[in-house]
């Protein structure tokens, strides 16, 4: 039994106990090499560290089995700048040193608040966005010396995190406040590297709107000061319980908002997503009934749903567990990482993300070429049912489906998106597989990503209809996070 498989423990038992009836052969497991090809869109969170939230020592070894391509770290201000104008980068340079050293890029969230400026108790979320000009002048020197010390090494810099949480509707002049601190700081970047890649927004609210943040209007304000010219890329954070029912047409309608700014192809950065692995009483997707299973079930749905809907970079958050430090003064765990804190122990979250680092290494893109179909069979799994796959029943069955490739090789995944917190009695289904390298799929293998483990489907054939041939395969599993279907030949 794989580490993976000993982590997963019950809540993840082997497909052939959890679909007695599906045509799969055991095939072994998925072999994880370290030193490969990065996943180029992938990213994993390694925030807090300016605070001391957790120990980056005691994750690194860890963190060094797994393969994104980028990793999301804070500059810290205030742990930079303890006196004015007397700057220590030592505790940052360890850590930027460390991810480089694996081959992880490191992207930097410069951030915002020092009470060397603003006095006590105004530390980073508690620091007004005021910018008088002290403060304007030891900000632009602090990012310009940040930039030229980093230069070569960290060239892709994050503006700040979550202003329209933490400053609500600030304004200056009539524009959005944020909007000209993003201006600011850009250039003051760009003074001490003339090549750095400006990332703007780091928007909660993410590409939607909703009743707590500025949404759609917010984000028209922020394109419509011309900030574009200052940056390089959008990046937003998205928290949804039910991703694949949330995104999507939200997504649409922030496209028309970037539209109308002439910024279409402005690349966007999903920079927080993820769930915690237990009740907390605050932050991002608390207060719900979370556990480790449902954890690592929600990362793989968030992101394989940000990838379809275009995000360049999906960062997971985040590496660790660490100890919040609330608005009241008081402390508490937050449960968000692949680790456990204090001890850092692997959970499930950790094997599902590793095992899409290996699906996803090198850069994959969604394949337009390649169509594929699912739908419910019968008890005697003898043919497809009509009425459960199509007509009246078709919203209750409503499977999500995924279609990328990565050089070259198509891969598939497909899932159920069922409300996590409400158990669900999954079923099998007939898969069709009909355009470019759908050939492929004759000898195919099945991955369970959480467990890692590999399965052999039994009843594949080619059939011809209308003309055309496609690739059948008969009592497949629906589970409620993606099951992924690649050619054998990916897997070796």
């Amino acid at each position: 039994m794989t580490e993976a498989e000993k982590t997963a423990g019950e809540a993840f038992p082997p497909l052939s106990r959890r679909f007695p009836e599906a045509a799969l052969a055991p095939a072994g497991n998925l072999r994880i090499t370290s030193g490969g090809e990065k996943a180029s869109r992938l990213s994993i969170g390694c925030e807090t560290l300016d605070r001391d939230y957790w120990d980056f020592d005691r994750g690194f070894p860890v963190l060094a089995e797994l393969s994104p391509g980028w990793a999301r770290i804070q500059s810290g201000w205030a742990k930079c700048e303890k006196s004015p104008g007397v700057y220590d980068f030592a505790w940052l340079d360890h850590v930027a040193e460390g991810l480089l050293s694996i081959g992880i890029r490191p992207w930097m969230c410069v951030c915002f608040g020092n009470p060397v400026y603003y006095g006590e108790g105004t530390w980073i979320r508690t620091c007004p966005m005021t910018l008088g000009p002290e403060v304007s002048a030891a900000w632009e020197r602090y990012l310009e010396k940040l930039a030229a010390h980093y230069r070569g090494r960290v060239d892709h810099f994050e503006i700040w995190n979550e202003p329209d949480l933490g400053w609500r509707e600030a304004q200056l002049d009539g524009k959005y406040l944020y909007a000209e601190f993003v201006k600011l700081s850009s250039r003051a970047l760009r003074r001490g590297n003339p090549d750095a890649f400006i990332i703007g927004g780091s928007m909660a609210c993410g590409p939607r709107n909703t009743t707590r943040y500025g949404g759609f209007a917010l984000a028209d304000l922020f394109f419509g000061s011309g900030v574009g010219e200052y940056i390089n890329a959008y990046s937003c954070h998205a928290y949804d319980v039910f991703p694949e029912l949330v995104q999507a047409p939200e997504e649409e309608a922030f496209r028309r908002v970037l539209k109308r700014h002439n910024l279409e192809h402005l690349p966007r950065w999903q920079g927080e997503g993820g769930c915690p692995a237990a009740w907390q009483k605050d932050n991002a997707l608390s207060k719900h009934p979370w556990n480790e299973a449902k954890q690592a079930r929600h990362l793989l749905r968030n992101i394989l749903c940000d990838l379809r809907g275009g995000a360049e970079i999906s960062s997971y958050f985040m590496l660790s567990d660490f100890t919040y430090r609330y608005d009241d003064g008081t402390l508490g765990p937050c449960h968000y990482g692949l680790l456990v804190h204090p001890d850092y122990r692997k959970r499930p979250s950790f094997y599902a993300f590793q095992s899409l680092c290996r699906l996803f290494a090198g850069r994959i893109e969604l394949n337009d070429e390649l169509l594929f179909s699912l739908h419910k069979t019968d008890d005697q799994r003898s043919r497809i049912t009509i009425e459960e796959s199509a007509g009246i029943d078709a919203l209750r069955v409503s499977i999500q489906r995924f279609c990328f490739v990565n050089g070259g090789t198509p891969l598939l995944a497909w899932h159920r998106p069922v409300n996590p917190h409400v158990p669900e009695k999954m079923f099998l289904n007939t898969m069709l597989i009909e355009g470019k390298d759908a050939e492929g799929f004759l000898d195919p293998l099945l991955l369970d990503p959480v467990t890692q483990t590999l399965w052999r489907p039994q009843k594949v054939r080619c059939e011809e209809k209308w003309g055309a041939s496609r690739v059948r395969i008969d009592d497949l599993p629906v589970e409620e996070y993606p099951l992924f279907l690649a050619p054998a030949s990916f897997f070796s």
